[in-house]
């Protein structure tokens, strides 16, 4: 559907959200809560949503703030930080396999807990991006909803609970070794971000995921590795990027969509929270096997979305093209391998790949 489809019929709910989620953005700033202008708006819109209060994020929201994040985040890629990147790929790689099997796990869990099949059960499990596993889900025949209902939900509680378990839990942060030093120039960074977001269009309309997020990234770190300097990105413009992303994901919690779906809801947090508490033991584990800070290592690990796991890395300055990496890696391999796993385990226990 086009971002401006039937917008007149949708301009009401979407002030609403704006009227509803800027004041909660504000209110988390000053209590001092981490990431405060993506948790408070998500949290402020979901409830009302759930309450019967219909909201919609503004149009492009989710894309505005993915480009505003991968003009931020490119910055950070100079020669020797990728040449750091190089040196941790086996500790990527194995944290990407991790990811298949703590997704198994918790596939099995959630099917015989909740009665639901299998092949749903495994596609809500595996942390490839909402959209990615929904389309695999389609066409292998499993039920779409308690896929989309269960991505919701877990990367609501990653959002909500690695960021405070990370500020106030007494676990060792580590800022970055490396922060970019690069002055505000608006006669740059104003067509940069025009010219990220024609990337990021350019992408998604070649079916490529996270078009607007990653495209950015990819030509600015381009940019920075060749020595051309690029310009910084004012802090209000992260804050309001950390707004459309609470925005989005708040309006995807339709009071209708969840009511029809409610006896799964239970399951389906338990299963997250299962996937998250394993991915925080793969992360303790690959933190010690390979020398690297457990915090960062958390949220590099954590099963929440790339741009959502990137912005909570760029607010605490932890280790962000390291994020990014593990991150990237496990979203590549993980929409290119998920289905020929999932036919593997299929044809294994003897059942048929298809409906």
């Amino acid at each position: 559907m086009n971002e401006f489809t039937d917008l007149r019929e949708r301009l009401p709910a979407i002030l609403k959200a704006l009227a509803v989620g800027v004041p909660a953005g504000y209110l988390f700033h000053r209590l001092h809560t981490p990431i405060p202008w993506m948790i408070g708006p998500m949290i402020a819109v979901a409830t009302l949503n759930l309450m019967g209060v219909r909201m919609h994020s503004p149009p492009y929201a989710r894309q505005i703030g993915q480009v505003i994040l991968g003009s931020a985040v490119s910055l950070y890629f100079t020669p020797t930080v990728v040449a750091a990147l190089a040196a941790n790929l086996p500790a990527i790689v194995a944290a990407t396999v991790s990811v298949f099997l703590v997704g198994g796990l918790g596939a099995l869990t959630l099917s015989r807990a909740s009665g639901v099949e299998g092949k749903s059960t495994f596609f809500a499990s595996i942390p490839g991006g909402a959209m990615a596993m929904a389309v695999l889900a389609e066409r292998y025949g499993a039920q779409i909803a308690p896929v989309a209902v269960a991505h919701s939900l877990r990367v609501s509680i990653v959002v909500i609970l690695i960021p405070f378990a990370l500020t106030y839990g007494g676990i060792p942060l580590e800022a970055a070794a490396y922060r970019p030093d690069v002055p505000l120039n608006l006669w740059i960074l104003a067509p940069w971000l025009a010219f990220g977001c024609v990337l990021g269009e350019v992408s998604e309309r070649l079916r490529f995921h996270n078009g607007y997020l990653l495209m950015p990234i990819f030509f600015g770190a381009a940019l920075t590795v060749s020595g051309i300097q690029l310009s910084a990105v004012p802090h209000w413009m992260m804050d309001f990027a950390q707004l459309m992303f609470g925005l989005v994901l708040g309006a995807r919690y339709e009071r209708a969509f969840f009511a029809r779906y409610k006896l799964f809801i239970p399951f389906a947090l338990l299963n997250s929270l299962f996937i998250l508490i394993a991915s925080v033991v793969v992360a303790g584990a690959l933190a010690w096997a390979f020398g690297l800070p457990i915090a960062t290592m958390i949220i590099a690990t954590s099963p929440g979305g790339l741009a959502e796991m990137t912005i909570t890395a760029q607010a605490l300055q932890i280790s962000v093209p390291l994020v990014v990496a593990f991150h990237l890696f496990r979203v590549v391999m993980v929409n290119m391998g998920t289905q020929y796993i999932y036919a593997c385990a299929a044809r294994v226990l003897g059942r048929s790949p298809r409906r």
